[in-house]
């Protein structure tokens, strides 16, 4: 009696992936989330169905670089740690926000979809450390924060309820103002 196995090529789901493999799929993964979050590119629901932390760890780590960067800030260390700690707490504090308010997704979901949208908000506190004029960067960010908000608007809108939607949204767009204002003053 002969069994047949099957040979697996596709590594996914397993723990003998390669490494590069793995780097590879996930940053793909990012960027796939990252264009549906900003660009509506792809399925609508992907991003939902398919969360992950990643993006809001790399979004975070980034924009505390960021402020890392500045030249004038003296303690770069602690300056780092708290701005990070920052974002994560106010991210987590809004997706509870969502949770309590019995939102159609889960709590992890609604933290990957915030930390997603944020990335134009990213991007103009990258463009805004080489434009020394204020103005420039303060339009900057306002078209930024108005993007980020537009974009978590728009995929967490479809999981709210309509007698809900201004208490569930007012702090989404009130932590992004936070952080692009903290990324314009610093």
């Amino acid at each position: 009696m002969t069994t047949n196995t099957m040979q697996y090529t596709n590594y996914e789901f397993t723990m003998d992936e390669p490494i590069q493999d793995t780097l590879i799929r996930d940053a793909k993964s990012i960027y796939k989330n990252i264009l549906q979050s900003c660009f509506h590119q792809y399925d609508n629901d992907n991003i939902v169905k398919k969360w992950d932390l990643w993006g809001s760890f790399i979004v975070y780590v980034t924009l505390s670089i960021i402020i890392f960067l500045d030249k004038e800030i003296l303690d770069k260390k602690s300056t780092f740690t708290y701005f990070f700690v920052i974002f994560m707490v106010g991210n987590i504090l809004v997706s509870l926000n969502l949770s309590l308010l019995h939102i159609k997704i889960h709590f992890f979901q609604s933290l990957c979809i915030i930390s997603y949208s944020l990335f134009p908000i990213v991007f103009s506190s990258f463009i805004n450390m080489f434009i020394p004029c204020k103005m420039l960067q303060l339009l900057f960010s306002i078209i930024s924060t108005v993007w980020s908000s537009y974009n978590c608007i728009l995929i967490l809108g479809k999981f709210t309820k309509n007698n809900r939607l201004l208490i569930s949204f007012f702090p989404i767009c009130l932590f992004q103002f936070f952080i692009a204002t903290l990324l314009l003053i610093k």
